[in-house]
Formats: C-alpha cells, structure tokens, sequence
C-alpha cells in the first residue's frame, strides 16, 4: 500500500478539512512565525521558507521544540515581538484557555494574526491532557474580551464529517478482516461529507448544530 493510499484511508475527515483552510489561508503567514504545538503532521506544508523566520514551541523537550513554553505563560518571549501565531489543534490542551489568549495578544505586534484551529464535537485526546471543548460563540466572545478581531471563523465539518468520523474510527477499530472490508465505505462517506456544504445542512434547525471544530483568524 503506496503513501498516498494509506494517508487516504487514515487521515480523519477532520484533518481533511484542516489540511484544506491551512492551504487557503497560507498567505497569512508572514514575518515572524510562532509555531506553538506545531509538530508538522497531515498534508499541508508550512511556509517556512515564505516568513522571516519560523520559531517552533512546545510544553515538552521531547519534541524537539526551538522553545519550550507554555502558552499560558510566554515569559520568555517579548511583549509585541511575533507577528503570527500558529496555535493548530493546540487549545483543547491548554487548561487555562483564557491566559493563552491573553498571552497571546501581548506578544503579537499590533496587526498580528493569531491563527487557531480546535475540534469540537471529536474524541477526548490527551497530548498530554485534554481539557474541553468550546463552541464558536465562546470563542469570538473570549477573543474579543481580550481585545482581538475575528476575522475569519469556519466551521470544520458539520453533521455528516461528525457521523462519518465516528464510522471511519469504528471501522478503523475492527478487527484485520473485517476492517478491509469496511474501507470499501470511505468512498461513500466522502461523498455524504458534501452534503454539510449545502443550505440543507446550514440552514437546518437540528442538523447544523454539528459541528467537528472551529478554523478562527484572529487580528490584534
């Protein structure tokens, strides 16, 4: 089984569409980067090379970070000297969301972009611990108490990617026979995930309040 294959039938519908804003937002990477959590993982490719200069941290050594921090507590960084945060499936691990934020905002130089993405209705998952899971009006409120202007906010899947997630990840925890046969259906609920671009979905009273994550653009 060839790379492309196997990354086809193990990547999460939730990291399709990821891969997918991170590609359509790839302009709003400039000057100083801090990359906080950003192992490189899925198909996107950072512009590393585009920027002044990339800066990747995170809370554990073992990763090999340039910097190690926690988000909640940047003291090692100066106040308004990074022009991007890239905080990419980061928060549901930060215990004190709203210090991350608010440490955030210090750091980045007045026109800064802090740019987030977070699941919502996903598996618990601990890097080392999870935490919660916010919803999107938490977030423009939270964001904007601390000073920011939301700019960009996109829903990562609504009802099916979420009901297909879940059939992926069982299908994916069947036993070795039985798996291979369920892969015959991923075509199939790629397909339906098309449906939760439609104005059936979105505009739906019960069906559009399901939501896989939030893609957020924040400017300082």
């Amino acid at each position: 089984m060839n790379k492309k294959v196997k990354q086809y039938f193990r990547k999460s519908c939730r990291r399709q569409h990821l891969d997918k804003l991170l590609k359509k937002y790839k302009d709003e990477y400039f000057g100083i980067v801090l990359d906080i959590g950003g192992r490189d993982r899925g198909a996107f490719k950072k512009p590393k090379n585009k920027v002044e200069k990339w800066i990747f941290a995170d809370i554990e050594k073992k990763h090999k970070p340039d910097i190690v921090l926690d988000i909640a507590n940047m003291n090692n960084i100066e106040t308004e000297s990074i022009n991007v945060i890239n905080a990419i499936e980061l928060f549901e691990h930060v215990e004190k969301i709203n210090l991350g934020i608010k440490e955030c905002y210090r750091v980045l130089k007045p026109n800064g972009k802090l740019i987030i993405s977070v699941p919502f209705l996903f598996p618990v998952h601990a890097d080392p611990y999870d935490f919660q899971r916010w919803t999107n009006t938490k977030w423009i409120n939270e964001l904007k108490n601390v000073g920011f202007k939301v700019e960009v906010i996109e829903v990562m899947g609504r009802f099916f990617s979420v009901k297909n997630g879940m059939n992926r990840t069982l299908i994916q925890s069947l036993p070795f026979g039985i798996r291979y046969i369920g892969y015959l259906l991923f075509p199939f609920f790629n397909i339906l995930n098309k449906l939760d671009n439609t104005k059936w979905i979105k505009n739906h009273p019960k069906l559009k309040n399901y939501h896989g994550g939030y893609f957020i653009i924040a400017k300082k």
